[in-house]
């Protein structure tokens, strides 16, 4: 058995409990950072895809389709219409670039006989999700630093 003294015990704690505050933190901030999102699909047809990456102002989004008749349609955070092209033959190459910040959708629908090659490159942030898990490491933290600082008091 080994036999760990209050004064290291307490220093344990107290650093385990600010690393996971630290890590916590880090990707809370890291989450806010958009990071570029390739995405290869292929649609059947008359079928559809919806995409939404988180964007900032700024940011670009390119949608490269190949193959079957399609349309693509685009919308800003505030549901303008950015981009509505409806009849797509062949090679479709298309930059946006993102004016506001917010989650913008970009739908392709195949309507088509064949299949549709999409190809979906866009920055993107973090899902909310994700800041639930910051939370909890953040949320460990704090309680490791109160069984340090519990374990100092009893000293």
């Amino acid at each position: 058995m080994v036999i760990i003294s209050r004064r290291r015990s307490f220093l344990i704690f107290f650093i385990a409990g600010f690393v996971f505050i630290g890590i916590g933190i880090a990707s809370i901030i890291d989450s806010y950072t958009p990071r570029f999102v390739e995405i290869t699909e292929t649609i059947d047809p008359n079928q559809s895809e919806v995409f939404t990456p988180d964007m900032n102002a700024g940011n670009i989004a390119n949608i490269y389709i190949n193959g079957s008749g399609s349309r693509v349609v685009v919308l800003d955070p505030s549901s303008n219409l950015i981009l509505n092209k409806t009849d797509v033959n062949g090679i479709f190459n298309e930059t946006i670039t993102s004016e506001i910040d917010g989650k913008y959708r970009i739908q392709v629908v195949n309507n088509g006989n064949n299949t549709l090659n999409l190809s979906l490159g866009a920055f993107s942030k973090a899902s909310p999700i994700a800041f639930s898990g910051q939370m909890m490491l953040i949320i460990t933290g704090i309680v490791v630093l109160g069984l340090g600082i519990r374990t100092r008091m009893q000293s």
